[in-house]
């Protein structure tokens, strides 16, 4: 019976500081904010010029030497080089992960994330995409630890009420903290370029 009730309690934390931490009108998670191709696949992605006096191979070698450290512990569980051509400057990771929805001495919510992680560099340009996104929820309880494709769980079909005014509880999460780590892993990037770690 107690452990029953410090489960409720730790599920109505957790609800109660979702729900009082994010607005579902921030531009940030809002509609539109989590893009899908023409076969309706999630996916993130951004380009920008090359630094200025830095060439494509500079470039390209940066990035790879950056994600070769990012995809490995402590940030991720498990990273791997899917593919990598430095002759057309491309390369692919495949990244395991946890992100952490809330943790406090009471309950530990958190899931596990994988994806890929690609990074092109052109003559003047480099970009970096985030596809394949999938969760693992739950994974230590019982009936949990189902795979959840992104493209179920935090499009704005999925992640919003039927009226498209706010997150629905079981999958909002999934698209803020997806969206949060995206935009880490841009920043990072691009501040590795610019000189800025």
């Amino acid at each position: 019976m107690k452990k029953l009730f410090l489960t409720l309690l730790g599920l109505l934390v957790t609800a109660l500081s979702f729900a009082r931490g994010v607005n579902e009108l921030d531009p940030k998670y809002a509609k539109g904010a989590v893009p899908q191709d023409e076969n309706g696949r999630v996916y993130f992605e951004y380009t920008a010029p090359i630094p200025a006096g830095m060439d494509a191979d500079r470039c390209y070698e940066m990035l790879l030497n950056w994600a070769k450290g990012r995809f490995a512990q402590p940030y991720a569980q498990a990273g791997r080089i899917l593919n990598e051509d430095a002759a057309t400057r491309r390369c692919i990771f495949h990244v395991d992960q946890v992100i952490v929805f809330k943790s406090t001495a009471f309950v530990a919510d958190e899931s596990k994330i994988s994806y890929n992680f690609s990074i092109v560099v052109k003559d003047n340009s480099f970009t970096l995409k985030m596809t394949d996104i999938k969760y693992r929820y739950e994974e230590g309880r019982e009936g949990g630890g189902k795979l959840f494709p992104a493209e179920d769980w935090i499009t704005d079909k999925e992640a919003f009420n039927k009226r498209g005014t706010k997150f629905l509880k079981s999958t909002g999460k999934f698209r803020i903290k997806t969206i949060d780590l995206k935009d880490i892993l841009f920043q990072k990037a691009t501040d590795t370029l610019n000189g800025n770690i």
